[in-house]
């Protein structure tokens, strides 16, 4: 049985482009009805990784920690922004247990430690051993602040998290939801004549690079450049597919192996 991880980009589940923390929680609904729906016509093992919008990029960027802490100030900064993500969570969850899908939270701060902002340990086994148990059973994780060797604390992004996931465990796919369609050489949103990109490979991984632009919202974690470099360099050999989850029936199509969105084999 095939192993999915399927992301949910801070942009589809949160207000993002508005900063304000409120979910989208029409779309969450949406998308668990559509996993459900998926889940019936395919057999397959999943794990759900969220990210964070604004209920952990704006506290990041407001309580100025980004590059870890150093005041009392800080301190406070670090503790509520890991609980305005467990509050987001909390929403997220409760959507999936009333369209009657098995999610369970694991709390990255609570098996993460980083160093330098880098992942230095992740105790991978209850993600593991929920997976054993039964295969409705949807591991939920999500971009958090965690406990950091050299800056005391420090941001995990969701997509880091992904990364050491897919490393561990035998993952078919890497199904990444934004709001766009895909990955286009400048920002769609901006310029609508924007050239869609509708596969990635080694012969074309460079050039793509050269065109796409960083975040253009409230995004500590680099945005699609950045994304696309870390995706290169810990996720070769894994399919990797960026998609608008933010669209009616998508999450469904992707996870039915519908070819939709930009394809990365790298």
């Amino acid at each position: 049985m095939e192993t999915i991880i399927l992301k949910l980009g801070g942009s589809v589940i949160t207000h993002k482009d508005n900063n304000e923390l409120k979910a989208k929680t029409d779309v969450i609904r949406r998308i668990a009805k559509e996993i459900k729906a998926a889940r019936k016509d395919n057999e397959f093992s999943l794990i759900v990784v969220h990210g964070a919008g604004p209920f952990g990029h704006k506290l990041v960027t407001d309580y100025k920690i980004k590059d870890g802490l150093d005041s009392g100030k800080d301190i406070e900064g670090f503790v509520r922004t890991h609980n305005s993500m467990e509050d987001l969570n909390k929403i997220i969850m409760d959507i999936f247990r009333a369209e009657g899908l098995l999610g369970f939270p694991v709390q990255p701060s609570a098996c993460i430690i980083q160093n330098n902002k880098k992942i230095e340990r992740f105790n991978t086994e209850i993600v593991k051993e929920l997976l054993n148990l039964d295969n409705r059973i949807i591991p939920i994780l999500y971009g958090d602040m965690v406990i950091d060797k050299a800056l005391k604390a420090s941001v995990v992004s969701g997509d880091a998290i992904i990364t050491y996931l897919a490393r561990e465990f035998e993952v078919s796919r890497i199904l990444m939801g934004t709001d766009v369609k895909g990955i286009f050489s400048e920002d769609p949103k901006i310029n609508p004549h924007a050239e869609f990109i509708e596969k990635i490979d080694n012969s074309n991984f460079d050039k793509v690079l050269e065109k796409v632009t960083g975040a253009n919202t409230v995004d500590v974690t680099g945005g699609m450049k950045q994304k696309l470099i870390e995706l290169k360099e810990n996720l070769s050999g894994i399919k990797i597919v960026i998609f608008n989850a933010a669209e009616e029936n998508n999450v469904y199509r992707v996870l039915t192996g519908q070819n939709i969105g930009t394809t990365i084999e790298i």
